[in-house]
């Protein structure tokens, strides 16, 4: 994992419906809850994960929100939804792949 991809921050906006994402390079990835809540890299959600269904599960995730965003370790964060979602790790290297591929879409 390049340095690149470790964040300086991760700021939950105040209507918690996104956080932003500041890296070394002065680049920002700003991700809406309702994508990260489809894209979630949890147990549950691991065989639904097809890119082709993220933009249909993201609808379905429209009105969640993010109550709460927590480090593990050095390498990844936890995203506490309001629908009471809390089990995906998102790694930093993970959280740079899905947004550098909103960011391209």
């Amino acid at each position: 994992m390049t340095k690149l991809m470790i964040p300086k921050s991760v700021t939950l906006n105040k209507n918690k419906k996104s956080i932003q994402l500041e890296y070394p390079n002065n680049t920002f990835l700003l991700l809406t809850s309702s994508y990260l809540r489809a894209c979630s890299p949890s147990a549950e959600n691991k065989g639904r994960l097809r890119e082709s269904d993220v933009n249909k599960r993201k609808a379905v995730f429209n009105s969640v929100m993010i109550n709460k965003v927590e480090a593990v370790g050095n390498y990844a964060i936890r995203i506490i939804f309001d629908d009471g979602h809390s089990t995906g790790i998102f790694s930093w290297e993970y959280i740079y792949s899905i947004g550098s591929r909103l960011q391209d879409s």
